[in-house]
């Protein structure tokens, strides 16, 4: 009798093994873009907001590869590819069907980028209609439901670029009024690019912030994407996203 309890419990012993070996070799695939110094494949840990995911993957256990891809490929190889199981960061997760979001993995404060010697006035989006506006927008993106709508009826102006560094070029040169931009992704293009050099007196950011953004990990809805979510999310809780925003950027630039 002995015996018969000492194989079962050795096979328990086993059980339990093979499972926490599993959960500690599982291994995920998330898709983003190259949006600095949020995320990119020339940044320290493939940018700010992609050590905050992989912080948190590895608090679940879960070894993550960060495939730097362009914005609707990103997106296409997590909803077509096996491989990939997210794409991150969204503003939201409804560039096309099929996604979910997770709890938050931080912030983005989006506004307008300006000319110093020709900043626009506006207290509300009609506003930036009724001046005839040109504001330059980057194609795929997501600014605002109420900017998006009426850019799109085309009371706005829109003009799309491929990037944000083709909309600030524009903006020095003043072809456009406004760039739809994020404050932190002007700062940092001001600080690096090249084609940026000596220019930063030129351009600013409007203080009437458009949004301050929510980003999210968008994981893919079926049964596998929602468990992941869930499981990322309960790891979110013990990850304290400011702590590893500040030590990236004090750390790695």
């Amino acid at each position: 009798m002995r015996s018969v309890f000492t194989g079962l419990f050795a096979a328990v012993v086993a059980g339990l093994c093979f499972i926490a070996a599993a959960k500690a070799s599982e291994r995920v695939v998330v898709t983003t873009l190259d949006w600095p110094p949020y995320t990119g494949a020339s940044l320290p840990s493939d940018g700010a907001t992609s050590e905050v995911v992989r912080r948190v993957f590895e608090e679940a256990g879960v070894e993550v590869e960060v495939d730097v891809l362009p914005w609707k490929r990103a997106i296409a190889m997590a909803k077509n590819d096996d491989a990939a199981v997210a794409y991150f960061p969204g503003y939201h997760c409804r560039h096309v069907e099929g996604f979910i979001a997770s709890d938050p993995i931080g912030t983005g404060p989006l506004g307008f980028a300006e000319h110093v010697d020709n900043p626009i006035t506006w207290s509300s989006i009609d506003d930036l209609g009724e001046q005839k506006l040109k504001i330059g927008t980057v194609l795929g993106y997501a600014n605002t439901d109420e900017f998006d709508e009426k850019a799109g009826t085309g009371w706005i102006r829109a003009i799309s670029a491929n990037d944000d560094l083709t909309n600030l070029k524009k903006l020095i040169r003043q072809r456009i009024d406004a760039a739809v931009i994020d404050k932190l992704v002007l700062s940092y293009l001001l600080a690096t690019e090249p084609a940026l050099k000596g220019q930063g007196d030129k351009i600013q950011f409007d203080e009437r912030p458009l949004d301050v953004k929510t980003l999210y990990l968008c994981f893919f809805d079926d049964d596998r994407g929602r468990e992941l979510r869930d499981t990322f999310n309960e790891s979110l809780k013990a990850v304290n996203i400011e702590d590893v925003l500040d030590e990236y950027f004090e750390t790695k630039f």
